[in-house]
């Protein structure tokens, strides 16, 4: 299985450290539950620093339409 970094979106080696998250899918009537799992490489790797925490500005996405958010929704 190859794993994919929920954080820095890179390959997670075989054997490499990792951060399992789990996310309940849903409920079921019985009342058990389906997991989905993600992983992510540990706080402060060098794999994921490098991508993550590097300082280079992220891409650019534009700037903030105020009519998008829901502040003018509320009265």
């Amino acid at each position: 299985m190859i794993m994919i970094c929920e954080r820095c979106y890179g390959r997670i080696s075989d054997g490499e450290e990792v951060v399992r998250l789990a996310h309940i899918a849903e409920a079921l009537p019985d009342g058990s539950m389906t997991w989905w799992y993600s992983y992510t490489h540990p706080a402060g790797a060098a794999t994921c620093g490098a991508t993550v925490l590097s300082g280079e500005e992220g891409p650019d996405t534009g700037e903030w339409n105020p009519a998008r958010g829901i502040g003018g929704g509320r009265a």
